[in-house]
This record gives structure tokens, sequence and C-alpha cells, in this order.
């Protein structure tokens, strides 16, 4: 993986690309920033994240079987702050890459959480779409079936690799 993420980043289309959006006045002014806007995004990623992770984790482990006596369709209630917790870290993910592009395609802990953003979120797609309806028709302490079982442990497995390898940039950087 280090070697695709230092080939890619020296790629003429990849190196305009990043010769670009350092250029952009968006870019310039989001570096310029004040010392505390890079932690104060750090921060609001991790709550973000927190809010994120902890409503889709009990929807997901209830999807596996667990708790079989909450409801799915009360779990889906917390689906706004699923939501909001996502539009936070897609705000500040988009900050992080706009200030320091070179640092993030560079960076072999990049790729693999964009791949399982994509996903994580693909799989939210489908779920609503395939199999959201279907919540209302279980019954109270109802096992879940199959379907909804793999969406839930598709759902963990995706939202903790964005986890751990966001977590990894720090570690994975290129030096």
């Amino acid at each position: 993986m280090y070697s695709f993420a230092k080939w890619l980043v020296t790629t003429p289309l990849m190196e305009s690309f990043v010769k670009w959006l350092t250029s952009t006045h968006l870019s310039k002014a989001f570096a310029a920033q004040a010392p505390w806007a890079w932690p104060l995004g750090e921060t609001l990623h991790f709550f973000g994240l927190s809010l994120l992770i902890g409503s889709v984790g009990v929807f997901d482990l209830r999807l596996l079987g667990l708790m079989k006596r909450v409801p799915l369709s009360a779990l889906r209630d917390f689906l706004p702050w699923s939501i909001a917790g996502f539009a936070i870290n897609l705000a500040t993910g988009v900050y992080f890459f706009i200030v320091q592009p070179r640092y993030y395609i560079a960076n072999p802990a990049w790729w693999p959480k964009v791949f399982f953003l994509l996903v994580a979120g693909l799989n939210v797609a489908l779920f609503e779409w395939m199999l959201g309806p279907r919540i209302r028709t279980l019954r109270l302490d109802e096992d879940t079936p199959t379907s909804f079982k793999i969406a839930g442990a598709v759902s963990l497995i995706s939202w903790f690799g964005v986890l751990y390898f966001g977590r990894m940039l720090a570690f994975a950087g290129i030096n």
C-alpha cells in the first residue's frame, strides 16, 4: 500500500490536482487559519464520529440480533444524530483534505479509509432501499432476518475500518 500511495502522489494528474487545490483561495484561507483551527477541527471530527458510530453501532448490533427487546423502529429515531455526526465529519474531513491534500493522498492509510467509507455508504444506501421498509414489519422480541444481520455486520466492519484507518493516518504518514 505504501508504494501505491507514494506512486499515486507523484503521477502528473495527481500532482496537478494537488498544485491546483493548494493554490485555491479556499485552501490558502484554511491553511492561514489561527493555530487553534486544526485542533478544533480534530475535536469536532471526534465528536461527529462519536455521534455517528454511537448511534449507528447500536442500530447495527440490533440488526445482528442483539437487544431484541428494543424495537428497530425506536433505534431508527437516532438516524438524525447519525446524519449530524456524518455531516460534521464530512465538513471537518474536507477541511483537513483541503489544507493538506498531499499528506492525505500520499498516506497509505488514507485509501483504505476512503474504501471503507464508500463501502459503509453503499451499505446504508442498499439497506435503506432494499430492507428499510421491512423494519416496521418486525415484532418486538423477533430475531432479525439474515439479510439484516449481513447489513449490520457490513456496517460495523466498514465503520470501524473508517475509524481504524482514520486513526492510523497519524502513524502511517510518509516522511
